[in-house]
């Protein structure tokens, strides 16, 4: 079974550690109960990686770029 973080998205591994929650998903007349379950890392997530066609942030705007085209 592929689990996913619920975080990060990114599968959680064999041997990672994570916490397991459990949602209720249904409660029926005669009282039991259908669960539903979702993972989460233990540890910080890892930072997503952009995918292959987005460009880089590069920071933060300077100011001495300019808006547009060339200015005179």
């Amino acid at each position: 079974m592929i689990m996913i973080c619920e975080r990060c998205f990114s599968p959680i591994g064999e041997g990672e550690s994570m916490v397991r929650l459990a949602h209720i998903d249904q409660a029926h007349n005669d009282g039991s109960v259908d669960w539903t379950y979702a993972y989460v890392h233990l540890t910080a997530c890892v930072t997503p990686r952009p995918a292959a066609h987005e460009r880089p942030d590069t920071g933060a705007w300077d100011q001495a770029r300019g808006i547009g085209g060339l200015r005179h």
